[in-house]
């Protein structure tokens, strides 16, 4: 049998809606949300007039932001360890990623990828290459003083050369390196006892550290561009060189593999030296300034490029003529403001 519907008219539901929350007070409301929707919190109201907004709309809670999602790096010994040695780093890590967890940062565990023991059908040219990648692209480097590790001193290395902050974690009992602690880069270095009491001071720190990290991820991101390779890339070719010829001049100061990395991956991945790029500049007949910095065309083309995404928001519909045309309007409108002054 098939019921009938009821058909309510808007006005008639908001009369019910306001006549349902007019018999209601602040603090049952507020306690039926934290009770059914603890996810979401309630706004800071104080009379039951803060209930209406000025357009006299109902407000009743308000999502919490998400925050930005980070990514940190897990650097510690793995090899030549004792077994209770490796239990006890793969316990601490456990721990870690859980702390990390809490706070919206995904932690990268190499032991879980690149593991001597467990993954030792990996090259070593992989294990570096995959293992500095996930560096380079982490916003965050903690690092398990407990052991002495060589592959743990390149990660450091890694990170202080991409301004990334650094957490270094020991035992109150344990003596670290100066050339870990001596590091001129912004790091915090944390001391325990007990496992509990790394937990809290470690959840103390990423909660405080978090705003400086999503600033420096924002700021970052303007590098996960091919500037620098393509450049590179471009001039090679325009010389008719070849990565061996290139490799060769340089007398295998930069080799081949180094070179394609910097052709092929972001600026913030491959970040290579200075002296790197001095010695390729050298090569190719030109300057550093002109591989680092896009040429003017480009710089332009990315300014109109912004311009006409900006007024393509505003207004839906746009096909690729009319962006062309737009753009091509913009440029001679560039033009004619340089002829002008």
């Amino acid at each position: 049998m098939r019921e009938d519907k009821i058909m309510i008219e808007p006005l008639k539901v908001e009369s019910i809606i306001r006549e349902h929350f007019g018999k209601v007070s602040l603090n049952e409301f507020s306690a039926n949300v934290e009770k059914f929707c603890p996810e979401v919190n309630m706004l800071a109201l104080t009379t039951k007039d803060d209930f209406e907004t000025e357009s006299n709309q109902l407000v009743l809670f308000q999502s919490e932001p998400q925050p930005l999602p980070l990514n940190a790096y897990l650097a510690c010994a793995l090899s030549n360890l004792t077994s209770l040695e490796r239990q006890l780093m793969f316990t601490l890590s456990d721990m870690i990623s859980v702390v990390c967890s809490g706070l919206d940062i995904e932690l990268y565990e190499p032991r879980k990828k690149t593991d001597p023991v467990h993954h030792s059908d990996i090259s070593d040219t992989e294990v570096f290459h995959t293992d500095r990648e996930r560096v380079l692209s982490s916003d965050l480097l903690i690092h398990l003083c407990h052991h002495a590790s060589t592959g743990s001193g390149e990660e450091l290395d890694f990170a202080h050369n991409a301004l990334m902050p650094i957490i270094l974690i020991s035992h109150d009992e344990t003596k670290v390196s100066r050339m870990i602690t001596g590091i001129p880069a912004l790091k915090i270095h944390i001391t325990y006892s007990e496992p509990e009491e790394l937990r809290k001071q470690l959840y103390g720190v990423l909660h405080d550290i978090r705003p400086l990290l999503e600033e420096r991820k924002l700021t970052f991101s303007e590098y996960d561009v091919n500037i620098v390779g393509k450049k590179i890339r471009t001039l090679r070719e325009e010389h008719s060189l070849t990565r061996e010829d290139v490799a060769v001049s340089s007398q295998n100061l930069i080799n081949v593999e180094l070179l394609k990395n910097i052709e092929d991956s972001t600026d913030k991945t491959s970040n290579p030296t200075l002296l790197q790029l001095r010695a390729i500049a050298s090569i190719l007949k030109t300057t550093v300034a002109d591989l680092v910095e896009p040429d003017l065309n480009e710089h332009l083309m990315t300014v109109f490029q912004n311009i006409l995404v900006t007024q393509s928001a505003a207004r839906s519909g746009y096909d690729t003529k009319d962006r062309k045309r737009i753009l091509t309007r913009l440029i001679r409108r560039f033009l004619d403001v340089l002829e002008e002054d």
